[in-house]
C-alpha cells in the first residue's frame, strides 16, 4: 500500500504487521537522525491502524485473548513513541525498544488467531527477526523486589479468579464494584512501582507492569469487561492478566532461585560452517534492535568476532571457492568494520542519536544480502534442524529510502 494513502485506508492486519517490520528493521542498530521522524510517523500510523480496526468491529471474530492482545499491542505504541522520541536520555533507551519491539512480535507469534491474520495475502506481518543463542538472563531482584514482584503475581491470579467468577454478575452489584476498585488500585500502583524503579529494571519490566504494558491493557479490558457484562472479555482479559504474571516469573531470579548462564553466552566453543557462523550473527542481530547499551555492547562484539572467526573456519572446513569465497571474504570484512563500529559507541553515557546507529544498520544489511544473494552461501546457512544463519530481515513496505532489506520469500517458511 502506497505510504500516502495510510491514514486515509483502513489497512488490514497483514499490512499492519508488515509495516511494523519496516520499523524493527529501521531500529537495527539504533536510532538517527536520519530515522526517527520517520520511525515516530510509522509507529504512530501503526497505532491508529490497529485501534481502527478495533473500533470498525474487524476483529470481532476473535477470540477474548487476541482482543486483549490487539488492543495491547496498540498501547505498547507509546512506549516506542516515547522511547524514540528521547532516544538517547537514558542509557537504557535501546534495551527497552528492544524489550518492547521482541514482545509485540512474541505476542503474535504465540496467538493463533493474530498469526492468522498477520499471514493473510502472502504477508509475514510482525515476524521476529532471529533467536539469540540462549535465553535472557533473568533478573536479580533484591529481597524488597521480590516481596513485591511475588505480590503482584498472586494479585493478578486472585483478582482473574474474582472477576472470571463474576461473570455474567449484575455490573451494578455491590462484589462487581469493589472488583473493579481492586483491579484499578492494583493496576496504578503497579504502574506506580514499575517507574519508579528505573534503569534496567524499568527497561525490562515497564512492558509488562505499567498501564500501557500488558498488566494496564488487561486490566482495563477486564474492567470493560465487568461493566459490560460481556463475558468473552472478561475471559480473554484474564487469561492475559494471568499469563502476563506467569512471564513476569521467567523473568526474575528471586531470592533463593539459581541460575547459571551459559558459557561464553552461548558461542559454541567450535565454529566451522556458515550455519553455525550464522546463528551467531543472527544473536547479535536480535540484540541490535534498539541499538548498543552497556548491558549488549560486550557480547555483540563478542558475536561479531565468533562469526568472522566460523567464516574463515568454513572456508577450509567446507572447501568455499569461486564467488563464494569472494563473497565469503568481503563478510569478514565487514564484521570487522561493525564490531569496531559497536565498541566505539561510549556506553557510560546516553547512546545518542548518532550517525553510527545508522552505519552499523546498513552494514548488517550489507552482510545479509551478500549472503542471501548468493545460492551457495544461502544454501550453506540452512540448517538440516531446519534453522537458518544470517536470517534475512522480516519483509517490510518498500520505498522507504533507507536501505531497510527486505527478506527473500524463500526465508519466509521458516518463521511461518
Amino acid at each position: 500500500m502506497p505510504q500516502h494513502q495510510q491514514h486515509q485506508q483502513q489497512m488490514s492486519f497483514a499490512d499492519i504487521g508488515t509495516l511494523y517490520n519496516t520499523i524493527s528493521n529501521e531500529l537495527e542498530g539504533g536510532v538517527t537522525a536520519r530515522n526517527q521522524g520517520l520511525l515516530l510517523n510509522q509507529v504512530s500510523t501503526v497505532q491508529t491502524q490497529i485501534l481502527g480496526l478495533i473500533d470498525s468491529g474487524a476483529l470481532n471474530g476473535l477470540d477474548g485473548i487476541s482482543t486483549v492482545h490487539a488492543q495491547n499491542i496498540a498501547d505498547q505504541m507509546n512506549f516506542l513513541k516515547s522511547e524514540i522520541s528521547k532516544f538517547g536520555g537514558n542509557t537504557f533507551d535501546p534495551k527497552f525498544i528492544n524489550d518492547v519491539i521482541r514482545d509485540v512480535q512474541d505476542i503474535v507469534a504465540s496467538d493463533p488467531g493474530l498469526t492468522a491474520l498477520a499471514h493473510q495475502g502472502n504477508h509475514s506481518g510482525f515476524q521476529q527477526v532471529s533467536f539469540l543463542l540462549t535465553p535472557p538472563t533473568p533478573f536479580p531482584d533484591t529481597p524488597l523486589q521480590t516481596d513485591t514482584l511475588l505480590k503482584f503475581i498472586s494479585d493478578s491470579d486472585s483478582l482473574a479468579e474474582r472477576a472470571l467468577a463474576l461473570k455474567g454478575a449484575d455490573p451494578n452489584s455491590a462484589d462487581v464494584k469493589q472488583l473493579i476498585s481492586d483491579i484499578n488500585t492494583f493496576s496504578t500502583n503497579a504502574d506506580a512501582y514499575s517507574t519508579a524503579q528505573g534503569g534496567l529494571f524499568s527497561a525490562r519490566f515497564n512492558n509488562e507492569f505499567t498501564l500501557n504494558g500488558v498488566q494496564g491493557t488487561a486490566s482495563r479490558e477486564l474492567v470493560k469487561g465487568l461493566e459490560t457484562g460481556d463475558a468473552k472479555l472478561i475471559d480473554g482479559a484474564a487469561a492475559v492478566l494471568q499469563a502476563n504474571a506467569q512471564d513476569v516469573r521467567g523473568n526474575m531470579l528471586v531470592q533463593g532461585d539459581n541460575f547459571t548462564p551459559a558459557p561464553n553466552g552461548g558461542i559454541p566453543d567450535v565454529i566451522n560452517t556458515v550455519h553455525d557462523a550464522g546463528s551467531v550473527f543472527n544473536d547479535a542481530m536480535t540484540k541490535l534492535i534498539g541499538g548498543v547499551y552497556s548491558g549488549n555492547q560486550q557480547s555483540v562484539v563478542n558475536d561479531l568476532n565468533a562469526t568472522k572467526t566460523g567464516l574463515q573456519n568454513a572456508i577450509t572446513e567446507q572447501g568455499i571457492t569461486g564467488h563464494a569465497l569472494d563473497h565469503i571474504n568481503q563478510v569478514i570484512g565487514l564484521l570487522d568494520k561493525e564490531s569496531s563500529l559497536v565498541a566505539s559507541i561510549n556506553t557510560a553515557t546516553p547512546t545518542q542519536v548518532s550517525a553510527i546507529n545508522g552505519q552499523i544498520n546498513t552494514v548488517e544489511a550489507k552482510i545479509l544480502n551478500i549472503i542471501n544473494n548468493d545460492a551457495t552461501l544461502a544454501s550453506l546457512a540452512a540448517g538440516a534442524d531446519g534453522t537458518n544463519g544470517f536470517v534475512a530481515l522480516p519483509p517490510g513496505t518498500s520505498g522507504n529510502g533507507h536501505g531497510v532489506v527486505v527478506a527473500h520469500h524463500q526465508f519466509d517458511h521458516f518463521w511461518g
